[in-house]
């Protein structure tokens, strides 16, 4: 699949909308470092391209998951913090051979030269602990047969640097010695040091997101091959809501079905669901597990989406241009030969009805024929679904809400069907806005 737009990324809640929004970084980024947090933010903004690269990552992330207690890695983040400022430190290297001299150049620094004498105790002793650290916590899996392929090379690289560095790593920091023990780290082996780090970042955010996982009812989804464009869930259900409240859905759109038309009032569920059905199918294609019981999907090549949209005063473009150009992008995407999977809010909303049943007719009628695409369109006109009843390719599901001694309750149930229920009027009155409106004509009225 192909990166989603930054504004999909936002409509769809990947990123955190606003500062403190929620969101699913912020609901899988439970690594310990910075470096593992960022590694998880570029994994979750980075779909993968093919269904080889899909399966090897859900075996990572299976494997990491089966054995996160040994491979877990805690490093004290002060200790990380200065470890990485004196690797990265522009403090000399001394490469005195002898002892003596070597003792004889750190007692002239601590003389001398207190301020850098103690960066570099301080730093090379942070740098010596914290590799100590990982090597103890990555022995078991470096040297186990059980580690996945893509981590072998990974593990070949930690075997050969801790051999090296076995006895520099356990050697006690003195005067004699710390001038040694910083010229091996930060010169001789430079390089494989900011490796093992890389390594260690990597391992950070893959047990990050399996800390989340071991805690979330998610499963791994099924990617169908050669059956055409299928999206089949059970016990679907939105991963920001609470899981002792959410309401799970079952959906299906396959063969020959290729789009589905979602009716049902304001508040219904619609816009949920449709983030919802958005979100596994990018989690899908991360080779993540997903929020459902089950999933199976085809692969797609492009997730586009159309939920959230406004004018946009600083371009000068209306909601309804911004709609069109969510359609141009799928045209564009369909005449390359892509799959696509389209969610759309209210189709061409942005327009009056009469323009939009227009519009949105066209626009169906020339998506119901792709043949390796799926589009998930919600509206609220009724005289949308009626031409395409006998459609074999269009399928209808609805949000219904039911009206229980005046008031609105709303089941948040799919159901099969067209619903042509106007809950605005109700909403209005539930709500008491009108109650409000006619009190302060009155007293207007009396004044």
């Amino acid at each position: 699949m192909r990166p989603l737009s930054t504004h999909s990324l936002y409509e769809l809640q990947i990123l955190p909308p606003g500062v403190g929004d929620p969101s699913l970084l912020t609901l899988l980024n439970r690594a310990y470092t910075y470096p593992g947090k960022e590694q998880i933010q570029a994994l979750l903004t980075t779909p993968l391209i093919s269904l080889a690269h899909i399966e090897q990552r859900q075996k990572l992330i299976q494997f990491t998951g089966e054995h996160l207690a040994q491979l877990d890695v805690k490093v004290s983040h002060g200790y990380l913090i200065a470890a990485q400022n004196h690797l990265a430190s522009n403090l000399a290297w001394d490469a005195a051979k002898t002892g003596l001299k070597r003792y004889k150049t750190a007692l002239w620094l601590r003389w001398f030269r207190p301020y850098d004498f103690y960066q570099l105790q301080s730093g090379t002793a942070a740098l010596q602990q914290v590799l100590s650290i990982i090597g103890q916590r990555t022995a078991w899996w470096r040297n186990s047969d059980l580690v996945p392929d893509e981590w072998q090379p990974s593990a070949q690289l930690l075997r050969s640097f801790f051999t090296r560095a076995g006895s520099i790593l356990t050697k006690e920091l003195t005067l004699t010695s710390l001038l040694e023990i910083d010229y091996f780290l930060r010169y001789q082996s430079a390089d494989q040091v900011k490796a093992v780090f890389a390594v260690f970042y990597q391992l950070d955010a893959f047990c990050g997101i399996a800390r989340f996982l071991q805690t979330a009812n998610w499963s791994y989804p099924v990617f169908v091959r050669d059956q055409g464009p299928i999206f089949q869930v059970t016990a679907l259900r939105h991963p920001l809501l609470d899981e002792q409240v959410a309401i799970t859905t079952n959906f299906s759109c396959r063969p020959p079905q290729r789009l589905t038309l979602l009716t049902g009032g304001n508040m219904s569920g619609k816009t949920t669901f449709l983030k919802t059905c958005g979100l596994v199918v990018y989690l899908a294609h991360l080779g993540l597990p997903v929020p459902a019981q089950a999933l199976s999907l085809s692969f797609v090549d492009c997730l586009l989406t159309s939920i959230h949209l406004s004018d946009n005063l600083a371009l000068g473009y209306s909601h309804f241009y911004a709609e069109l150009m969510r359609v141009k992008e799928a045209a564009q995407a369909l005449s390359d030969g892509q799959r696509v999977f389209l969610l759309a809010d209210e189709l061409f909303r942005g327009t009056n009805p009469q323009d939009a049943v227009l519009c949105a007719r066209q626009v169906i009628d020339c998506f119901m024929e792709q043949s390796d695409s799926l589009f998930l369109i919600s509206s609220h006109l009724p005289q949308l679904g009626p031409p395409y009843q006998a459609a074999p390719r269009v399928q209808f599901a609805s949000f219904r809400t039911q009206v229980v001694q005046g008031q609105l309750v709303f089941t948040y149930q799919l159901e099969p069907g067209i619903i042509e229920e106007q809950t605005g009027w109700l909403l209005l009155q539930q709500m008491g806005v009108l109650a409000g409106l006619q009190e302060n004509s009155q007293s207007d009225e009396a004044s």
